[in-house]
């Protein structure tokens, strides 16, 4: 089964971005991944078909915090979970403060992941 919902995976290691990728396609989401938010915010088409944005903190370039808030100002809000393989709690609060539905350590609890995306998935379908 094909779901309609488009998730974007920003993360610079390429074997996490292609890990999340193919286990989210796995369970039939539709994908995107891109290994900086530079090259996210240059892909107009894949920012306004997004449903969820996955988002790693420490990217080159501009990091994960930065990427959430640009693209708060860009669409309305957008649902993200913000991912970190060294977070602690501060960027936890902060992570929930900006407007992210989640903030998860890495290596990632899928369970958990999942519970995240079907909750941001049935709130968007509520709003429709």
């Amino acid at each position: 089964m094909q779901l309609s919902q488009r998730i974007i995976v920003v993360d610079d290691e390429r074997s996490v971005r292609s890990g999340l990728t193919n286990l989210l396609q796995s369970e039939g989401f539709l994908t995107e991944a891109f290994d900086s938010a530079e090259s996210l915010l240059s892909d107009e088409a894949a920012m306004a078909n997004a449903a969820l944005f996955i988002i790693d903190v420490q990217l080159k370039g501009m990091n994960g915090f930065e990427l959430f808030i640009n693209l708060t100002r860009r669409l309305k809000n957008p649902p993200g979970i913000i991912i970190s393989g060294n977070g602690d709690e501060s960027m936890h609060r902060y992570a929930i403060a900006l407007g992210a539905i989640a903030f998860l350590p890495k290596p990632i609890e899928i369970d958990t992941l999942f519970e995240h995306i079907l909750q941001a998935f049935s709130c968007q379908a509520a709003r429709q």
